[in-house]
């Protein structure tokens, strides 16, 4: 599916003495990277929950630390959808410097409804608009555990 990216600056407050990039920091980028993708295609957490009475949960998150960050870095964190489980959403979000790779990082967003907390099916329209760009990545395995 088609990627979208941000382009941050690495700033005081994201590194440590070293003026490294502290791992947690990372995970704000990719959701930096993340709404944007959504938004990109139309869609926010607002519009989630107000026609579809659901949120997205953060269910499964994987980080391969490559090579380090430092201060004044700028980087490039790109979203991508791979695919499109009945109730989940899967990205990856590599992070990269100047094109060479720092961090992969995989997320595995849930879809679930707001009042029961419950696993929903990816909204049809949602759906039909990510799968637009790679129909063959909609449906479930079964291997993610929702429904």
């Amino acid at each position: 599916m088609r990627p979208s990216a941000i382009v941050e600056r690495v700033r005081w407050s994201d590194v440590d003495r070293a003026r490294i990039v502290y791992f947690a920091k990372y995970v704000r980028w990719l959701e930096i990277a993340e709404a944007e993708y959504l938004r990109d295609r139309g869609w926010t957490y607002d519009r989630l929950e107000t026609e579809h009475g659901l949120m997205l949960a953060r269910v499964h998150l994987e980080i391969d630390y490559r090579k380090p960050a430092f201060l004044d870095d700028e980087l490039t964190c790109w979203g991508q959808l791979e695919r499109i489980g009945n109730s989940s959403l899967h990205f990856r979000f590599p992070i990269e410097r100047a094109g060479e790779r720092l961090v992969d990082i995989g997320l595995v967003l849930a879809c679930l409804d707001t009042t029961t907390l419950k696993p929903v099916r990816v909204p049809a329209d949602l759906a039909a608009v990510l799968g637009e760009e790679h129909p063959a990545t909609i449906g479930g395995d079964g291997r993610d555990g929702l429904v």
